[in-house]
């Protein structure tokens, strides 16, 4: 039993690496109810088991679309915390383009900090101790965008750098909701991060799913709150969230 532990830690690690991809996917513990402002929140389920909470919100202030994004996940084995992650995004949009994103991440001890600001023709990031210039139509890997099905490219939200991707559109099949279900269409994602997507017709996030590397485990987001039931929409000119009954 001694030799156990440093096993099961070693292990453990290597999911804290592949946990990049909640950010690369993408807050302290989760525990948004989402009563403040519209949004969608998701269990968070390793090989079926709950390990936490993704929420997204929405809020609109003038004509700008303000998005706060919290991941929540620990991995316990009987009383000992293996792994430990927390995410913190805010974006800030305006006439559909990113205006600012502020992300703060720790994911097991390693902490990261991300700032970004919309500047001239270009957003320029400041992340992992470098500053990099990004095209300013730039996507993050918050996924609750739709232009995301279409990107080639994404800012990486837990260490600010810029990731080739390609989106390959799958088959449309339903999704199991808090309400019922909804038609959602696959989109994988590949190149510099491997995720599965489900998007409804009007674009809206309805489903994550993807392999932790290091260990294999699947991770899967179930929605347990999802403003695609409602019938608001909000908008920032013509940036809009895409969830609407």
């Amino acid at each position: 039993m001694a030799q156990s532990r440093p096993v099961l830690r070693k292990s453990y690690k290597r999911l804290a690496a592949g946990f990049l991809a909640l950010a690369l996917l993408p807050a302290s513990l989760a525990t948004a109810t989402l009563t403040s402002a519209p949004g969608i929140g998701f269990e968070v389920l390793r090989n079926g088991s709950p390990i936490g909470e993704h929420t997204i919100r929405f809020q609109q202030e003038d004509n700008q679309l303000i998005v706060d994004i919290e991941i929540g996940l620990e991995v316990k084995l009987a009383f000992i915390t293996l792994f430990d992650y927390e995410h913190r995004n805010r974006e800030v949009w305006k006439d559909g383009r990113l205006v600012s994103i502020r992300t703060e991440t720790n994911n097991n001890g390693e902490k990261h900090v991300v700032r970004g600001r919309a500047i001239g023709g270009g957003f320029l990031v400041n992340g992992n101790e470098e500053q990099l210039m990004l095209p300013a139509d730039v996507i993050p890997t918050s996924y609750w965008n739709p232009a995301t099905r279409g990107a080639d490219r994404l800012l990486n939200t837990q260490t600010g750098e810029l990731i080739d991707v390609t989106v390959t559109p799958k088959e449309t099949t339903p999704v199991a909701m808090p309400w019922g279900e909804r038609q959602g269409q696959l989109h994988r994602i590949s190149g510099d991060l491997e995720i599965d997507l489900w998007y409804d017709p009007n674009g809206c996030l309805l489903k994550l799913s993807f392999k932790a590397p290091g260990d294999g485990s699947t991770i899967d987001y179930r929605p347990d709150t999802h403003m695609a039931g409602q019938s608001q929409l909000l908008a920032a000119g013509p940036q809009q969230v895409p969830c609407k009954g």
